[in-house]
């Protein structure tokens, strides 16, 4: 978050620029409320970050891609990654865990609540028995992904796919970080939620293949496969989100990627 304000140094996060505006200044206390460690602080407590607290979630981009934010509130047990969370007419769909907030429910509940959890691989569940329970909403998750603490989950997806969520969705297995993992494409926006299997870091597409725990030519394989979805943005679990032209250039990008694996 707020990439104006923090940057990665030797794989930590740092700040190379104190906010100059009321706008950078409510985006680095979005990101110290987001923060799943608790590591940005100010020097004297922020008289509005109650108010801070009510602008999650995050519109993403109101215009572009309408009804899908940004949850905020990453979990140290997911290892920080982002969760989202679409607007949908035949029932919204929550992506990933958030840390667990009451006032990030109340929000979602708001929003109207939620018909899915999907999970996209077994890193990213966090408090998704907390999530599941207070929003009474189905968790999605692949059967080779589904650990003890996830064994109650209401529908667990077995084999190749690929499977639907109504009609705007599609369920893509890319295995390779996991085994179990799972894309979801959202078709009339050309948005693929990747989790963990694709993201970009600085300004390239990656696959953080250091924190592959599966096969990592089994994940370049299921990068391939993505070349013939449709889409135009990538909001991942980690990393930059990408956002694309078109398909070709999405398309260019990917095969850019996939040339210098080789």
């Amino acid at each position: 978050m707020a990439p104006h304000i923090f940057t990665q140094i030797d794989e930590q996060s740092a700040v190379f620029k104190q906010p100059s505006s009321e706008e950078e200044r409510l985006n680095a206390l979005q990101a110290l409320l987001a923060c799943p460690t608790s590591s940005i602080h100010t020097e004297k407590p922020a008289p509005d970050i109650l108010q801070v607290h009510e602008t999650f979630p995050l519109p993403i981009n109101e215009k572009r891609i309408p009804g899908v934010y940004h949850c905020g509130y990453h979990s140290e047990t997911s290892y920080g990654a982002t969760s989202y969370f679409i607007v949908h007419p035949e029932g919204n769909i929550l992506v990933d865990s958030p840390r667990y907030s009451e006032r990030l429910a109340r929000k979602i509940e708001m929003l109207g609540g939620a018909r899915y959890m999907f999970l996209t691989h077994k890193d990213d569940v966090a408090d998704h028995e907390k999530w599941s329970k207070k929003l009474r909403c189905d968790r999605v998750l692949h059967l080779q992904d589904v650990e003890d603490t996830t064994a109650d989950v209401e529908i667990k997806l077995d084999g190749c796919g690929p499977w639907n969520l109504g009609d705007d969705f599609e369920l893509i297995h890319t295995p390779g970080h996991t085994e179990g993992c799972v894309c979801l494409f959202y078709r009339p926006l050309k948005i693929l939620f990747t989790g963990d299997h694709l993201g970009k870091e600085q300004s390239e597409l990656s696959i953080f293949s250091r924190y592959n725990r599966n096969s990592v030519s089994l994940q370049l394989n299921s990068v391939r496969k993505l070349l013939d979805v449709d889409f135009e943005w990538i909001l991942p679990g980690h990393g930059r989100r990408a956002e694309f032209r078109d398909t070709q250039e999405k398309n260019a990008a990917l095969e850019a990627f996939l040339t210098l694996q080789k």
